[in-house]
């Protein structure tokens, strides 16, 4: 399968991985105990936390492992999720807001055991973590964060001193938090996966989920899979029969530029509080140091041009560092919940044995630590103290409305572009351009490779049927109402569709 980018976590790590000798020929009828669809942190953590349980365990992943959200992740270890805790305590109260804070508190620390028990060389390093701000407006807000932090009891400090080339009016730290190289981190993981029970299987696409009160049954595109328990951790949630996942879930989108600079680097790692926002950090390897740099936010295929957000990074790179060389760029989408917290637990209240963890609004590295604690507890019959508040169950229709109506917007204009007339037909295409042209009175999505061979598919989303952009900056059709994304002969790159985009045969004129 042809994947649009790498991140400079794919450069680094993929040394590591162990081959994978299971035959995807057998897994027609397989039968497990516990099945987990999706082979990122959240699935290899909870397959790692459960592998001694007595389960039999099984792990399919549609694409390969470390392909997903976990490699193109800022890796930041923090319980700091940008400016959270006070608004968390006034929409969910104290009690729910730390058991927010205690499950991604729980989470660090089972990723720093996890390191520790197993030597896992994946250049952990303790660090300093920052919000803060160069607006003077956004100083008062600041200080509202501190003061739920003291009432919360995070051992959190103001200060207006900062390392950094950027001139700031404020923060707010806490320290003892971490980072990592997180694809080191999930190979080391799977490799020791694959030296216990559990049986791992890549290129493996699940398609949906038939219940029944003993086994359920998981329909993929290899055969049929029968589990007593399902955990569902596939980034955005792929069966639409459960929970209504694409009514309760956005997708938004990130750049990063891996970029080696020639100042000393600056401890600590840092996010503003406002949009236009950036994330900052250095990563420290025995090769050099070198500076991560995210930003460019949108919610998905809304941008005309997406070269302008990795544009927006450098122009700030220009702003606030002499001299720079850039050495990797990569893109991320990550699944946005309105009310701003993850859901992990029963994936329904009309089913059960099925369990499902997405929505870590770009906060996954603890969050999905906290989701595999949560769902191992779920599956064993643990009581635990914190996960109430991700119920996927919930209802914060105040909270939510903010962000829904928006993102309401966003699909029906996705929908609408279905309709809107195309471009002329067979119009002037440019090498390695992809644009939606008129044929015979239907639209179809037309790519030209740098070889003058061309590709054409049904510009519809296999997923709710939305219309499909193409992608200029990563030759990639994008659908803005959930997410899903192909390459540009249609297959899928991203969820949550399953199927790949009808391919479409046309007869060019003589003169083309």
């Amino acid at each position: 399968m042809h994947y649009p980018r790498k991140s400079y976590w794919h450069e680094s790590a993929n040394q590591i991985k162990k081959t994978l000798n299971k035959s995807n020929e057998n897994i027609n009828n397989k039968r497990f105990d516990i099945l987990i669809i999706g082979g990122g942190l959240a699935g290899l953590t909870t397959a790692y936390l459960l592998r001694d349980s007595g389960y039999k365990i099984g792990v399919i992943e549609g694409s390969t492992i470390g392909y997903g959200t976990t490699g193109f992740t800022t890796a930041k270890l923090t319980v700091q999720h940008d400016i959270r805790y006070r608004y968390l305590l006034d929409g969910f109260g104290i009690n729910k807001t730390k058991q927010y804070l205690k499950a991604n508190e729980e989470g660090l620390n089972l990723i720093r055991e996890i390191i520790k028990n197993n030597n896992i060389d994946c250049e952990y390093k303790d660090q300093t973590a920052y919000v803060y701000t160069t607006k003077e407006e956004e100083v008062g807000i600041l200080k509202d964060e501190f003061e739920a932090y003291k009432r919360l009891q995070i051992n959190g400090f103001y200060t207006e001193n900062l390392d950094l080339p950027i001139k700031t009016l404020g923060a707010i730290g806490i320290k003892d938090q971490g980072q990592f190289n997180p694809l080191k981190y999930l190979y080391n993981l799977y490799n020791i996966l694959l030296d216990s029970s559990v049986e791992i299987y890549e290129n493996i696409r699940a398609l949906n989920i038939t219940p029944h009160s003993e086994k359920h049954m998981i329909n993929t595109d290899k055969g049929d899979i029968y589990a007593n328990k399902i955990i569902v951790t596939t980034h955005y949630p792929f069966d639409n029969d459960f929970g209504l996942f694409f009514l309760r879930l956005y997708q938004e989108k990130s750049y990063a530029l891996a970029v080696k600079t020639h100042e000393n680097p600056f401890e600590g790692m840092y996010i503003n509080v406002k949009d236009p926002t950036y994330s900052l950090r250095y990563h420290y390897t025995d090769k050099g140091n070198f500076l991560i740099l995210v930003g460019g936010n949108h919610r998905v295929a809304v941008k005309d041009n997406e070269e302008d957000s990795y544009n927006e990074l450098e122009n700030f790179l220009k702003e606030n560092f002499k001299n720079y060389e850039i050495i990797s760029k990569w893109s991320t989408q990550d699944c946005m919940t309105y009310d701003k917290i993850p859901y992990i637990g029963n994936i329904s209240n009309n089913v059960e044995n099925i369990y499902v963890a997405t929505g870590f609004n770009k906060w996954g590295m603890t969050g999905t630590a906290a989701a595999a604690l949560i769902l191992k507890n779920k599956i064993l019959g643990i009581k635990d103290d914190y996960s109430e508040i991700f119920d996927p169950s919930r209802i914060t229709p105040i909270l939510s409305a903010a962000e829904f109506f928006p993102t309401g917007a966003v699909i029906a204009s996705g929908f609408m572009k279905r309709i809107k007339p195309s471009s002329t037909e067979f119009p002037d295409i440019e090498f390695g351009e992809g644009k939606i042209i008129n044929y015979n009175g239907r639209k179809i999505g037309f790519y030209k490779d740098e070889g003058g061979g061309f590709f054409c598919i049904n510009p519809v989303c296999t997923h709710l049927k939305c219309a499909v952009s193409f992608n200029d900056a990563e030759k990639t059709w994008d659908c803005q109402c959930h997410g899903s994304r192909f390459d540009v002969k249609g297959n899928i790159l991203e969820g949550p569709a399953v199927y790949p985009l009808e391919k479409i045969k046309i007869d060019f004129p003589d003169s083309y």
